[in-house]
């Protein structure tokens, strides 16, 4: 059997491709998860400190 080898490379690239846009996805999603975890964290400090205050 013999292997079509332009075909063979389009689909690793192809594969290659969209496993580094999944990637890259996942790591956006992660970042701005996190990044609103944090904002959430510092707005319920501030909102502590200004309770104490009163």
């Amino acid at each position: 059997m013999k292997i079509n080898k332009k075909g063979f490379a389009i689909s690793t690239m192809l594969y290659g491709l969209i496993f580094v846009t999944i990637t890259v996805f996942y790591m956006i999603i992660a970042y701005v998860s996190n990044r609103n975890d944090t904002n959430n964290n510092l707005v319920d400090e501030i909102r502590n400190q200004i309770n104490n205050v009163e």
